[in-house]
């Protein structure tokens, strides 16, 4: 791993910012768990990363249409995604809450590009935008079993796309790791943040929940179960070494393992 520059990491902290959420089945999380129809609160976040050289934004969050009209968004899909959403559950009130706007975000790292991870690049076309290239090739072709939750309007701005082609170190510095993380898409990356307490792994849908994820039991959205498995070889090798805390973005007992921004974050 690249030498760290140890006295930036003081100065980065990681504002978890909450973005509202949807009732989704049990089933999407494990088609085999005991309670699969029942429904389950499923949150959103996306994340600010302050670092010296610029703020990052990990995932853009859901578009705030899909609060007034879901329809519009996903069409039928729609109905299967009970959206949980206030006027201030999207990012850009969000980014307000922590005194910042889009315009001082400078880089996204988006960890795949389903509707509730970058309906926000819209508002984004300034910065530079981070995906794996095999995510922008799928999200644009997707295949059948997946094609309604990328939505292409998402995807129909002027972005400045920087497209990857495995692991990258967003300034150079060691702080800002991008590594893919394929298996619920075919392109997924995650990032994995060197803070002065602790690394924090930002998994984005690499697991839905860690605790699956520690028995192997893959999610309903997938591209690959292998490249899950690999995936998750990777994340807990990842966690040893590093002594990495790792975030999933829909974990559902958020309110309380997750620090929430403004009023707290990681450092």
């Amino acid at each position: 791993m690249t030498d760290l520059a140890y006295g930036s990491i003081g100065e980065m902290r990681i504002y978890p910012l909450y973005c509202g959420g949807d009732m989704t089945d049990w089933a999407v999380f494990d088609p085999f768990d005991p309670r699969a129809g029942q429904k389950v609160f499923n949150p959103y976040f996306v994340y600010v990363i302050t670092h010296p050289e610029g703020n990052v934004l990990f995932d853009s969050g859901a578009h705030p249409t899909l609060r007034t009209d879901p329809h519009s968004r996903l069409g039928a899909t729609a109905d299967s995604f009970q959206v949980v959403m206030t006027e201030e559950d999207w990012l850009v009130p969000r980014l307000a809450s922590i005194g910042m706007s889009t315009s001082d975000i400078s880089h996204v790292v988006q960890s795949h590009l389903h509707f509730d991870h970058a309906g926000g690049l819209e508002w984004l076309t300034h910065a530079k935008v981070y995906v794996q290239r095999d995510e922008l090739a799928f999200a644009r072709n997707p295949p059948r079993y997946q094609r309604e939750i990328f939505v292409q309007k998402d995807l129909n701005h002027p972005i400045d796309w920087i497209e990857l082609d495995g692991e990258f170190d967003l300034f150079g510095d060691g702080l800002l790791r991008i590594f893919p993380t394929p298996g619920h898409t075919k392109g997924h990356q995650s990032l994995l943040v060197h803070l002065r307490s602790r690394p924090v792994f930002l998994l984005g849908d690499a697991a839905y929940l860690v605790s699956k994820m520690r028995e192997r039991l893959v999610p309903a959205v997938a591209w690959s179960p292998d490249a899950f498995m690999s995936t998750w070889d990777l994340v807990e090798e990842i966690e040893r070494s590093q002594n990495a805390l790792l975030v999933a973005t829909h974990e559902l007992d958020y309110e309380t393992s997750v620090p929430m921004a403004p009023a707290r974050w990681y450092a």
